[in-house]
């Protein structure tokens, strides 16, 4: 498993999310957004999941974008629109 990091249009769609993650029982933290990504909110939430499941997690009009780190680079993998 890699780690996804998820940010969010508002502080509502990490609320959201961490519910769920929570609800699920999945491993995953709430942080600040790493200074080379922006981000509507300022909160990120980093969620261990294998890669191509990141999109169960997605809530539509509150996730923004899912990134992935790869050989030290944050690669966006997908983007959404706020609602």
């Amino acid at each position: 498993m890699k780690e996804a990091l998820f940010l969010f249009h508002t502080t509502l769609g990490v609320i959201k999310t961490r519910k769920a993650l929570q609800a699920a029982g999945m491993c995953f933290r709430v942080a600040d957004i790493p200074r080379e990504l922006r981000g509507g909110c300022g909160l990120c939430i980093y969620i261990d999941c294998v890669a191509g499941e990141e999109n169960e997690w997605v809530i539509a009009g509150h996730t923004e974008s899912i990134y992935r780190l790869e050989n030290g680079d944050w690669r966006c993998i997908a983007t959404f629109p706020p609602s």
